[in-house]
């Protein structure tokens, strides 16, 4: 091995991107990048599907979040057609957020849309 070609495998291991054009396992880390936003998404689900809901500083804590980022995730899970409601807590005043249970009514009427 001459040492242009050695110096190429040097390159190449250290950056393959820079060999191949492409950021080395760019495919992989957004696949697990999306794979931690669902169950991030899950775990948020869990936490407003409980019977009293999650306080706002609760559900920062839990998922590592700042506050910006609560409402901004509860807004996606508003878009995607979950019935999130918000209530103040009566003994802190905090922010209280929960997954409204669906009437049968509204249930049905949904089964219908999608239907």
């Amino acid at each position: 091995m001459n040492i242009s070609q050695h110096d190429a495998v040097i390159a190449e291991a250290v950056a393959p991107e820079a060999a191949s054009g492409h950021p080395a396992g760019s495919d992989a880390k957004a696949a697990v990048a999306k794979s931690a936003k669902r169950r991030k998404k899950d775990q948020l689900i869990a936490l407003l599907a409980k019977p009293n809901g999650a306080r706002a500083s609760l559900i920062a804590e839990r998922l590592g979040w700042q506050a910006h980022t609560v409402r901004a995730a509860l807004s996606g899970l508003r878009k995607d057609g979950h019935p999130v409601v918000m209530s103040k807590s009566p003994k802190t005043g905090e922010t209280v957020y929960a997954i409204a249970a669906r009437s049968s009514e509204q249930a049905g009427a949904s089964d219908a849309v999608s239907a």
